[in-house]
């Protein structure tokens, strides 16, 4: 019974659309395209107009990307309502094409589907569209075959320099920091602002000793780090005031260097005296007497307060020196 019903509203749709058009308000007002010849890759709108009844719409039949060999379809139809009365109104469909090979094509003919509530109650076929696609004509005649023209260098310009000089500048800024932050960290010297100054070779070698007494190391059975620490005090006592290098070498090698130096022979002795105890107490197991160890601080002190003093003495003898010969 339902589909009885709709073969009698489609059949009395078509009459209506039939008796509208044999009563002179024509269905298809125009189907065609807006240029009907163009160059290869221009654009053209395909476009149609229909009349219709009140109350009824279009649907186009979707085709694909090619509407034949040749042409594309740029995007999917699309309809307007241009004008819209109480018994008929017009829609427009339209979609715009490209083609990109020359030649004469035929555009098929649109497929449109009349319907009512979204249904389809009728098809209609608009007419074949021609379509001339042309190309730019060539002069034979004059043509010229050139050559491939060279890769064009744009020149370099500040703006693009400026980034990578200045980042250059940054690195090699960062880099001279971080050595010299290294060279004083090296030295035991601060980081930024000027060094402390050093206190001379003579008043560390006597702090350290002062210190080493207050310790009493030996007194609490730890002879190797008591004769440890008072030589190396001496070690670098002697390569501050004499320049004789003290590191990593034996203590023969340091005394035979020190033996060239002006050093009073009781001084001499006795340092050598002390440096022996040390050497078999650190290397031999030696156990060194109370009287050993009383007195090996009491020996680096002498030794640095008679070298010092030796010191302001040639540096007093010179002056005198100089000041005689300015007299005369």
């Amino acid at each position: 019974m339902k589909y009885r019903m709709l073969n009698i509203l489609a059949t009395a749709v078509s009459a209506v659309v039939l008796s509208a058009m044999t009563a002179g308000a024509q269905e298809i007002v125009s189907a065609g395209v807006s240029k009907d010849t163009i160059l290869i890759g221009d654009h053209v709108e395909w476009t149609s107009r229909i009349k219709l009844p009140g109350g009824m719409s279009v649907r186009i039949d979707p085709m694909s990307d090619y509407v034949v060999p040749g042409v594309e379809l740029l995007g999917d139809f699309t309809v307007d309502t241009v004008d819209s009365g109480r018994d008929f109104s017009t829609v427009r469909t339209h979609a715009l094409i490209t083609s990109f090979d020359s030649g004469s094509y035929v555009l098929p003919p649109l497929v449109v589907y009349v319907c009512r509530d979204g249904e389809a109650v009728d098809t209609l076929r608009l007419p074949e569209i021609p379509l001339e696609v042309t190309t730019v004509p060539i002069d034979t005649a004059t043509y010229r075959i050139y050559d491939i023209r060279p890769q064009f260098r744009y020149p370099v310009t500040f703006a693009e320099v400026a980034p990578w000089v200045a980042g250059g500048i940054v690195l090699a800024a960062i880099i001279v920091a971080v050595f010299r932050l290294a060279a004083r960290r090296r030295k035991n010297r601060p980081m930024f602002g000027k060094p402390a100054p050093q206190d001379p070779p003579h008043i560390v070698a006597l702090r350290d000793l002062d210190r080493i007494r207050g310790e009493k190391l030996w007194q609490s059975g730890n002879q190797k780090q008591y004769y440890t620490e008072v030589t190396d005090t001496l070690r670098v006592y002697m390569e501050k005031r004499f320049g004789i290098k003290t590191i990593e070498r034996t203590s023969g090698e340091i005394l035979t260097d020190l033996s060239t130096k002006d050093v009073q022979p009781s001084d001499y002795e006795a340092v050598k005296e002390l440096f022996g105890t040390a050497d078999l107490v650190k290397f031999a197991k030696y156990t060194a007497s109370e009287q050993e160890n009383e007195n090996a601080v009491p020996v680096a002190v002498r030794f640095v307060n008679d070298t010092f003093m030796q010191e302001l003495e040639s540096s007093a003898g010179k002056s005198k020196e100089e000041g005689g010969k300015e007299d005369e």
